[in-house]
């Protein structure tokens, strides 16, 4: 399908695009296919990336997630019937946050309280001249994966560690996975319940995006051509580490495509688009006076059983809605609208006790979603200027 983007939208898409660029400059990352010379440090985002499509994935740059403060009340919507989602559990005392400096050089990791919102504990780079660029959680609320990379020059191995916390939420170990480097960029991670599969999807070498799974101490991984595509990002993981999803993004007929896909992680290493399954994919060009919708984010549910989809439409009026929908992951087909709002903000989908939380870059208001009631609330959001932090895990 084909959308064209209302100017309204379009230069939301634009200004967004051009603040992260200003702020986060050596985020952006030419394709090596196509540049000329020596390529800026990379940083998570591709900055040959139109500029319509730079809604669908400015949030892979990262933002400040401050320790939500519950607001009194949340919207509810009738039962979705077919979504299977674990009943919430307790939410975990500590949440993890990869911060940086303005010029993108210098990073910390900090443990925060939920309690407070405070940093308890803070851990440099695991060797100078690294800088941390992503941490995923875990099942284990004092267990988390976190990923280094150097800074000397681009697409370099990415360095895999597991950290872990006492009750206090003091660092205690870090440690080297099982298999500890990847070959080529981060662009983003995630873990399994138990820790056992950690997913991750990455740029390169070979002038390739890989998303694949380490597992016993091994690597099995699915590959994409750049050129074909020119992004992967939001990986997730079924709990028991069985179901992966990512999303992909190509140029089509002039347009950007953004697709969402899940594959079994158990399936023959090979082609991504040959061995998974597309659940969804939008194409849009630039344009006015039309309606238009952008696939923000993704995340499979704890089962593996339903893959959760953030959209944001605008319509030819200028009116813009977020929408968090639920498709399954057998059958591709939709389960059912599980919130909406007005406005194109939050939609970065992250999972936290068994329920969804939506939030971004741009907003002082998260939600917190429950997939099986439907049942949203409010967040309020505080803390550290959003431009300082990379990556957040709770």
């Amino acid at each position: 399908m084909t959308d064209r983007l209302p100017d309204g939208l379009q230069e939301r898409v634009r200004d967004a695009y051009q603040s992260a660029a200003r702020t986060v400059q050596t985020l952006q990352r030419p394709a090596p296919m196509l540049a000329a010379g020596s390529a800026p440090r990379p940083r998570r985002m591709n900055a040959l990336i139109p500029l319509a499509a730079a809604m669908a994935v400015i949030v892979v740059i990262g933002a400040s997630l401050a320790l939500p403060r519950l607001m009194t009340g949340a919207s509810q919507n009738p039962a979705a019937p077919g979504i299977s989602a674990p009943a919430p559990g307790h939410y975990p005392p500590f949440r993890v946050v990869v911060t940086t400096n303005d010029n993108n050089r210098e990073s910390e990791l900090l443990v925060e309280s939920a309690a407070t919102g405070h940093a308890v504990s803070t851990l440099a780079p695991p060797w100078q001249g690294a800088m941390w660029i992503d941490v995923a959680a875990t099942g284990d609320a004092a267990r988390f994966i976190v990923a280094a990379e150097p800074l000397s020059s681009p697409y370099t191995p990415t360095h895999l560690y597991s950290l872990t916390l006492s009750a206090r939420g003091t660092v205690t170990g870090l440690t080297p996975l099982a298999v500890p480097t990847l070959p080529g960029e981060l662009t983003s991670l995630a873990a399994s319940a138990d820790g056992s599969t950690v997913a991750y999807t990455a740029f390169g070498p070979g002038a390739a995006y890989q998303a694949g799974v380490i597992t016993g101490g091994r690597t099995r991984y699915w590959s994409v051509p750049a050129g074909v595509i020119v992004g992967m990002w939001h990986v997730s993981v079924s709990s028991d580490g069985g179901m992966l999803a990512v999303i992909t993004q190509s140029l089509d007929g002039g347009g950007v495509e953004n697709t969402a896909w899940v594959l079994p992680t158990g399936a023959a290493p090979g082609s991504l688009t040959a061995r998974a399954r597309k659940v969804y994919d939008h194409s849009f060009v630039g344009g006015a006076g039309h309606a238009a919708t952008v696939l923000d984010s993704a995340l499979i549910s704890p089962d593996g059983g339903t893959l959760y989809l953030s959209t944001t439409a605008s319509s030819a009026s200028g009116r813009t809605v977020t929408a968090v929908t639920a498709y399954s992951t057998a059958h591709g087909v939709s389960l059912g609208v599980i919130s909406t709002w007005d406005g194109g903000y939050p939609e970065q989908l992250s999972p936290v006790g068994g329920m969804l939380l939506s939030w971004d870059a741009d907003s002082s208001t998260a939600y917190l979603i429950n997939p099986a009631t439907r049942t949203r609330t409010t967040l309020r959001l505080r803390g550290l200027p959003r431009v300082q932090y990379l990556t957040l895990a709770w």
